[in-house]
Formats: C-alpha cells, structure tokens, sequence
C-alpha cells in the first residue's frame, strides 16, 4: 500500500499504460511519453490520467451519503465507555455491504481497461477509513481511495495487498467524503473480490479535535525530557482497529532477534482473532515542536495479522504484524525484564487520547499488587504507579509499555485514575505474570519471546534510530538547486547546485513518503556553481527505483536544498 500526492496521480497510473504500450511496441517509454502527453492536454483528477472528455466527472458517480452522526449521543456513550475502561473510540462505525456489483459507475477505458469508482460521504466528519471485509485484486489492477476535494494524500493498494484474512483495512483519510477506483483489465473484472462491510465516520480524529486535546501536563516526547529514551521512543505506536477505536503497544524484541514484528498492547482494548486483521499501527505520530501536543502525521504505518496470545489476568495480548515496519520509520524493538523485580522508578510511552506520543515519570519505587488495589501484594499480577511525577496518561493511553530505569519493558497499562487533575495511581499488567500466562502459547509470552526456550530473563532493545549525519561546520552558507537535468529521465541525472563558498556537501535521494532511497555520500563543492553529482536511478541495495517524483536532498554547513526529479521506467 502506498500514499501518494494527487498531483502524480495521472503520472503513476499513465505509466502503467506506457509500459504496457512499451512492450507490444518496444520502443523507449520516453518516446511514448512524448507522443501521449502533448502540451494543453488536460486530465480529469482521480481517473488515471483519462482524458477528461472521456471519463464521468465526479458529480457524475454514484455518492453513497450517510446520515449526520448524533455527537450528543456518541458523547454520552463515550462518557460511559471512559467510566468502564473501554478502548478510546475516535469513529462511529458503519456497516455496510457496498460492491462494485451492487454500487457505483463502471466505465471502459480508451485502453480497454476498466475503470469501477464510487463516492462515500459522511456529512461533517473529521475522517474516513474503511473496511474491506473481501479483498482480492488480480495482478495489474490498482485501487486508490482519496479525498473528493483531491486535497491531501492519495492510498494505493494493489495485488501486492492481498492477505491470508481476506480483508483489508485501511489508514484514515482527512476528509468528510471520498473516491474509491478500481482499474483493472477487462479480462480479469471477474477475478476481483471487493467488499466494503464498514465504514469508519471519525469524529475525534486522534486527538486533533481540539475540543478533545489531552491534558496539558503530558510531555511532548520531543521535549528533552524524552533524549534519553530516544530508541525506547521509537518503539511506540498508535492503533486503530476496527475502522473506529484506539489503543496504544509496542514493538517488542525476541530472543531470536530476527525482527519478527511483534506488538504488545493490552488484552480490555479487545483485540481478537477475528479484529486482529483490521489493526492499523501508526509509527512516529509525534509533536514536531516540545508543547505542541498537535502536529503530528499519521503517513507512518503497517497493519496488524494475527492475535498470537492474549490474557486478562495480567492484561497483555500480543500481535504479529503482516511486515517489519519500513527500516526508515526508525522504529525500534522494545527490551524486556520478566524477573519479576520491583522497579524502583520507571517511564511510560504513551498516545494520551491518542494524541502525538508522550512520556511520563514515576520517580518512585512502584509496588506490586492486584489491578485497582492499593494495598498489595494480592494476586499479584499488576505494577502499581503511586502517581505520576511528570505528565500522565489517559484514555487511549491504555496498552502502552512501562520501562523501568534500564530501557526495559515491565508491563502495559490496564488503566487507573491518573489525570492531570489526579496525581492518582494506574496498574500496569506485569510481563513477568504474562510470561508463563494460563500455561498455553495462546495465554502466555514465553513461546512468542523466547522461541529457542533460552531462558532469558532480560533482554535488551534492538535495533537503532539511524543516527544524525554529523553536524557539518557552522557558518554562514548560502546554497541553492540550480537545475536537475534530464528531468524526466531514465537511465541517469545530474543535480546543480550553487554554494556561496567552498564546502562539503551531503546528498540524498528521498521518495515522496520520506524514505531514504539512496545515500550518494559527500562532495567536495566549489565557490559558484558545480554540476557533479549524478544519480543513475538505482537505491542503495543496486535495484533500479520505481517510477515517480524523487527528491534531492542536500545539506552543508547547516544549510539544505532540494531538487525534484522524476524518473522514467
């Protein structure tokens, strides 16, 4: 799955069809390029680049709108399902049965292909997901979802989407109504499976309704307050699930440290085998600015698989992802320690009402006791916080991991009283109650964590944030992009650039997402202008890049330029 800018839309999708063209013809894909996209041709937004003579305008596709959402009445339910310790609800949900069979326009292309789109509407909501309880493409066809205003990013799924579960649900889009499309050649409609059984009307949308921000005493983890526990930071993630509720995990390491994608969270926030699918996890949704607490992106994320183990004693359930994140999210595996110690103060990472990440402090030694007691020892299966020195937590804060002094995950949090109105306590499932479970793979830790029966009893992170490039000396730079050329190009390009006075300059090669697509080190740049660094179009593993929009992305002195480019296959 990808998500892309509405303005390479017609370019991505054309190119599909030049390539094919390409094959039949064989000649260059520059050359029918130029022959298909003469100057003063336009194209309709969202119809992959058809002419826009040749396809419906968007006034012209079905809509399925619903009715407003009852905000008095979901308030008054929210209100209720805080007071139970429910998992933090973010969009009402619903059901449907929408298909291409029984819903929107079909259209045949000028290639043959066919085009399916189909608009949903829900009037005055802050977001829209949507569940696909069917979903099967056949190779070559694509499906995009995006705003019906074009404004903002663009989802991409394809065959390359489909999954054992045979569904497919998707991140939100900030928007009150939206496109569905699907193409795909005519000789393979048949073999689409696509069913739309829900649709996620947010209302909260992750905190950013400012009427539902979180408390002012969290802490940005941004903030330098959160520099020593940068690589614990970055473990920590925001789920939804279910197209309309929220939680907080984390990604936790294994013995085999073979990243396989584990995800800790708390057994109240409902997860199953049958929800396990429709887990979406957001990746570095943080403040970019220390006391924000707003800002922050969701274009970071993978999806959820399987419900590996699970218990309500100590609160724990433990997820398998479809993938390892992307290695330039830079999130890490979080460490543990199951022996059972009381630590004598500890941290917590957390989304308070699934707000940008925070980060508390517990200077004191906990205690270990029964969940909402506070006298203990008890049944022992809960880490008891007396209350919170710095920051807090919060609905939706429910799942997050509780690190003691030595990075290392004790527990995640079932709930409390805490607030920044209450220094009051919270109760953290205990990872070492959770190790041995009910005595099963399915109610225990110890199969999913230590898959070789080492016997560990701690374990430490994996993994690091790529570290910062040295800082290159200060002082006073001026440098600019002059010119990128060829652009478009297939087999190399060439950047410009013009610095004010000799100086080492750092160059990469960014896609769109931000991903680091090739680091082509550093040069030795002259006062005035200098044309030598080329780029032949390949990542840093030797593949050649896929088609579309690249960035180059220069640093020196403190200063950095950018250049787009885009590449031909």
């Amino acid at each position: 799955m990808k998500r892309i800018n509405h303005y390479l839309l017609w370019f991505l999708n054309l190119q599909k069809r030049i390539e094919k063209i390409m094959r039949i013809l064989k000649i260059s894909t520059l050359a029918i390029f130029l022959l298909l996209v003469p100057l003063g041709v336009s194209f309709a937004g969202g119809t992959g680049g058809i002419p826009a003579d040749q396809a419906l305008s968007l006034d012209q596709v079905q809509l399925m709108a619903y009715p407003a959402l009852d905000l008095d009445a979901l308030a008054e339910e929210d209100s209720w399902r805080e007071e139970e310790g429910l998992p933090f609800r973010f969009a009402a949900a619903r059901d449907v049965n929408l298909t291409p069979e029984n819903s929107g326009n079909w259209e045949t292309l000028p290639d043959g292909r066919q085009l399916w789109r189909l608009r949903i509407a829900c009037p005055e909501v802050l977001s829209l997901n949507l569940g696909f309880t069917g979903y099967r493409l056949p190779m070559d066809a694509t499906l995009l979802m995006y705003s019906a205003d074009q404004v903002g990013s663009i989802l991409q799924f394809d065959a390359d989407d489909n999954r054992s579960s045979g569904q497919l649900w998707t991140p939100i889009l900030l928007t009150s109504e939206l496109v569905i499309e699907l193409e795909v050649d005519a000789d393979d409609r048949e073999k689409v499976i696509l069913e739309i059984g829900r649709i996620g009307c947010g209302y909260r949308y992750f905190g950013e309704d400012f009427s539902n921000k979180s408390g002012l005493c969290n802490v940005d983890v941004v903030c330098p307050e959160g520099d020593d526990w940068r690589e614990d930071i970055a473990s920590v993630g925001v789920y939804s699930f279910g197209g309309s509720k929220v939680c907080t995990g984390a990604l936790i390491n294994n013995t085999a440290q073979d990243q396989r994608p584990l995800f800790l969270t708390a057994d109240h926030c409902d997860i199953d085998v049958n929800n396990a699918s429709s887990v979406v996890v957001y990746w570095n949704y943080e403040s970019p600015t220390c006391g924000e607490q707003g800002g922050g992106t969701l274009e970071q994320y993978t999806y959820g698989d399987t419900l590996l183990a699970n218990s309500i004693t100590s609160d724990f359930a433990l997820l398998e992802l479809v993938e390892s994140p992307d290695p330039v999210f830079g999130v890490t595996y979080a460490g543990w320690d199951r022996s059972g110690d009381v630590p004598p103060s500890a941290v917590c990472i957390h989304h308070p009402r699934t707000d940008e990440k925070s980060i508390s402090f517990e200077d004191d030694e906990l205690s270990i006791t029964t969940y909402l007691v506070d006298v203990g020892p008890g049944n022992e299966t809960h880490l008891r916080v007396e209350n919170w020195d710095m920051g807090t937590t919060e609905p939706g804060s429910s799942g997050s991991p509780l690190f003691d002094p030595d990075h290392r995950i004790v527990g995640q949090l079932h709930g409390g009283y805490a607030s920044c109105t209450q220094a009051l306590p919270d109760w953290y499932g205990r990872l070492s109650v959770s190790w041995e479970g009910s005595g099963t793979p399915e109610t225990r830790l110890s199969d999913h964590l230590d898959p070789a029966d080492t016997g560990a009893m701690i374990l430490n992170r994996y993994g690091a944030i790529d570290p910062e490039p040295e800082p290159l000396p200060p002082g006073e730079m001026d440098m600019s992009v002059a010119l990128v050329a060829p652009n478009p190009f297939l087999d190399f390009t060439v950047v410009s650039y013009h610095l004010n006075q000799p100086a080492q300059v750092q160059v990469r090669v960014m896609n769109i997402l931000g991903h680091l697509v090739r680091n082509l080190g550093s040069f030795e740049g002259v006062e005035g202008d200098n044309d030598n660094i080329a780029w032949d179009g390949k990542d840093d593993d030797g593949r050649p890049a896929a088609a579309g929009l690249y960035i180059f992305y220069l640093e020196s002195l403190g200063q950095t330029a950018r250049g787009q480019v885009v590449r031909l296959r």
